[in-house]
């Protein structure tokens, strides 16, 4: 059985678009939980450091690259890691030139990952600040 493509529904004035049709807001972040590690992920998390990443996510979730590059590590802004004073192994499906950046999730607690694009990889929620040295 063939599962067919939704298609935009039509009623008497209004169209309503397909997803992937629907305009984005150039160089605006977006953020990824796609190649999370395991040992500093979301699961692990207790419930106000949830509430936190959610929160940290949300507020700039229409900040551009270049709005945030302008503000503080410890604000919204973000800090670039040297991958030598990482204390865990960067996964295979990090590009070898991909930056490490961290952002701030939970009070001083870092998010930590890279970027691909306009999207933040993360990689870690280093909770326990051992991901690398602060």
């Amino acid at each position: 059985m063939k599962i067919k493509k939704p298609t935009a529904h039509k009623t008497k004035n209004i169209a309503q678009q397909a997803a992937d049709s629907l305009p984005k807001k150039e160089g605006c972040i977006i953020f990824s939980l796609q190649y999370i590690q395991k040992n500093h992920c979301y699961s692990n998390c207790q419930p106000a450091e949830k509430q936190a990443l959610a929160d940290a996510i949300f507020k700039r979730r229409e900040m551009t690259w270049k709005t945030i590059a302008k503000e503080t590590r410890h604000g919204l802004g973000y800090e670039k890691i040297e991958r030598k004073s990482l204390n865990v192994a960067v996964p295979n499906v990090v590009p070898e030139d991909a930056s490490i950046l961290s952002f701030r999730f939970y009070g001083l607690a870092p998010m930590v990952g890279y970027r691909e694009n306009d999207i933040f990889h993360i990689l870690w929620l280093d909770r326990e600040y051992k991901v690398y040295p602060h």
